[in-house]
């Protein structure tokens, strides 16, 4: 298992495309992880709600983190979402997670809420790990 605080300073650090569009981790744990963002007009689509590729964002680095708290490196497979419902202000919580983790790959979810709980995407994920249970490549 990953050192937790060790990957979300790593990641909080030197992640530059979530630092750019301004994701942070703000809890994670072996297997789950949470991410924020403040929607600013810089998230947003012309419609004036978070654009769904900030939303897809946030969702693949919540599973992708629960999957590599293991310790095991990681990157997506295959991702699918469903929007449900627009986020319109405020801030943004993915919440991953693990659901089964084989040898090769780990099956994960996400979804995003808004600051009163309510659910606006939910998402699924395929990630395929870089490297094996120990380390080995």
């Amino acid at each position: 298992m990953r050192d937790m605080e060790e990957l979300r300073e790593l990641l909080n650090g030197r992640d530059g495309f979530n630092r750019h569009n301004g994701i942070r981790v703000t809890a994670v744990g072996e297997g789950w992880c949470d991410c924020q963002v403040t929607l600013t007009d810089e998230g947003r689509n012309p419609h004036g709600t978070a654009h769904g590729g900030l939303l897809f964002t946030m969702c693949d680095t919540a599973a992708g983190i629960a999957a590599s708290s293991a310790g095991r490196g990681v990157v997506s497979r295959t991702g699918e979402i469903h929007f449900i419902a627009p986020a319109v202000g405020g801030t943004l919580t993915a919440k991953g997670r693990v659901v089964h983790a084989g040898r090769h790959m780990a099956y994960c979810t996400a979804e995003v809420f808004d600051e009163a709980g309510e659910m606006l995407v939910t998402a699924s994920f395929e990630m395929f790990f870089l490297s094996g249970p120990t380390g080995e490549t």
